[in-house]
This record gives C-alpha cells, sequence and structure tokens, in this order.
C-alpha cells in the first residue's frame, strides 16, 4: 500500500484537472448545436451517462448541487435531447479534448494503458454511480482520446469515493464546500446565510480527505510496480503539458 499511497498522491493533480474539456470552447460549441448552454451541458452530459434516472439519483449523483438548482437544470437538457444521447456526446468531448491537448504527449499510450488497467480492475458499482457509468463508456482505439476520457473517469472515481468519505464523517455538501473554501458554492445553488465553519467541522473535512486518499490508493493498488512507477512519473507531465 505504500507505493500506492504514493502514487495516489502523485497524480492527484492530475486526476482531478480529468474535468478540463467541461467547458474548453469545443465543448461549448457542441452544446450550442443542441441549443444548450455550458452549465446546462456541463449537467446534462456529465449526468447524461446515468440514463433516464429520476430527480433524487441525479441530485445524489451530483452530490454539491442545491437541488433546487441541479433539477431545472437536468430537466432543461432532457428536453432537448435524451440523457444518454447527450452523455455520449459529452464523452466525445472528452475524447475531441484529448485528440486535441494530448496527442504530442510523451508517453500518452503508456498513460492510457495504466489508466485503464485501474479503471477496469475497480467496480464501485451503486457506491458511485457517476464513477459506474463513466466506467462503462465504451473507449475509442486512439491513446489520446483514451486518457482524457480516463481521467474524467477517475476524476468521477475520486469523487465517488469522497462523497463516502464525507458521509463517513457526517459532512453534508454544503458544509464540506465551505470547510474546503471552494470557490463554486454559488455554482453549485447556495445560497446565504451558511452554516459556521468551525473547528470540528474543519477536522473532519480533513479526515475524510485523508479518508478519500486512503480509499483512492487502496484502487491503486491493482498496478504492477513499473505501472506505479509510470503513473507516478509521467501523470504530472500532463498538466506540464498542457501549460507549455
Amino acid at each position: 500500500m505504500d507505493t500506492a499511497r504514493a502514487t495516489a498522491s502523485a497524480v492527484k493533480k492530475t486526476v482531478q484537472a480529468g474535468g478540463a474539456f467541461f467547458f474548453a470552447p469545443t465543448t461549448i460549441a457542441r452544446g450550442a448545436e443542441l441549443g444548450l448552454d455550458g452549465v446546462t451541458l456541463y449537467v446534462a452530459g456529465r449526468g447524461g451517462v446515468l440514463g433516464d434516472v429520476g430527480d433524487d439519483a441525479v441530485v445524489a449523483a451530483f452530490h454539491h448541487f442545491a437541488p433546487g438548482t441541479l433539477i431545472p437544470l437536468w430537466a432543461a437538457g432532457a428536453k432537448v435531447s435524451p440523457p444518454a444521447r447527450t452523455g455520449a456526446l459529452y464523452a466525445e468531448c472528452a475524447r475531441a479534448w484529448g485528440r486535441e491537448h494530448l496527442a504530442d504527449l510523451p508517453d500518452v499510450e503508456r498513460l492510457a494503458h495504466v489508466t485503464t488497467r485501474i479503471i477496469r480492475a475497480n467496480d464501485l458499482g451503486a457506491l458511485a454511480p457517476l464513477y459506474s457509468a463513466w466506467r462503462a463508456v465504451p473507449l475509442s482505439d486512439d491513446a489520446p482520446a483514451v486518457l482524457a476520457q480516463n481521467l474524467q473517469t477517475l476524476r468521477e472515481h475520486r469523487g465517488g469515493l469522497h462523497v463516502l468519505a464525507l458521509a463517513a464523517h457526517r459532512i453534508r455538501p454544503l458544509e464540506a464546500q465551505l470547510a474546503e473554501g471552494s470557490p463554486y458554492v454559488g455554482f453549485y445553488g447556495h445560497e446565504k446565510p451558511f452554516p459556521q465553519v468551525t473547528a470540528d467541522l474543519t477536522a473532519r473535512r480533513e479526515a475524510a480527505e485523508k479518508l478519500t486518499d486512503e480509499l483512492v490508493a487502496a484502487a491503486y493498488a491493482v498496478l504492477a510496480e513499473d505501472e506505479s512507477a509510470d503513473f507516478a512519473a509521467l501523470a504530472p507531465t500532463v498538466g506540464a503539458h498542457l501549460a507549455s
């Protein structure tokens, strides 16, 4: 587990950036073709892989959103296109982003292989619905597209495990965002007055983050030593590559 912990720590920022395509110009343009603005496409596309599910399932899957903000966005997307269709389009947006931005990334094939290994070996079922739905999306044959889709899937993997860790520490969605100083509280539709961030809440939030790290590391333990070493060494180059 020590190797897995080190790997999870080394790749954490790269995995958390797996949604880089969410509001990329090419993604926004695809949404506009359907008549969807960027935020509505984000909800309808990211969640569309769940299929035609009920409101409660959508709220549970997205977790951070206030239901009164999330459900109208989901409904607006469903009026324009069936959820599964929008989800498939959104996955293609991820792949297109990968082809545009990661095609000349050194060792992109190796990263695509290693990330696929992790995803295929870790089935969380109903415990992490968005991860499980993205995990079921077919992969293409080209490594840049595979890597982009896998990073989004691993982002949902970490997110799903984090939701479990927050629940284990009795932390509600808004409390979690406030305790971590999230800049997206308004985006998620939460309104003042906000609950106070106490020392106890901060401590529980930090404990939940550590638990998330540990759960992610357990998933990465499926890698062989050379795969772990490559993932730890190569994943940070994604961010450096995009910044160059």
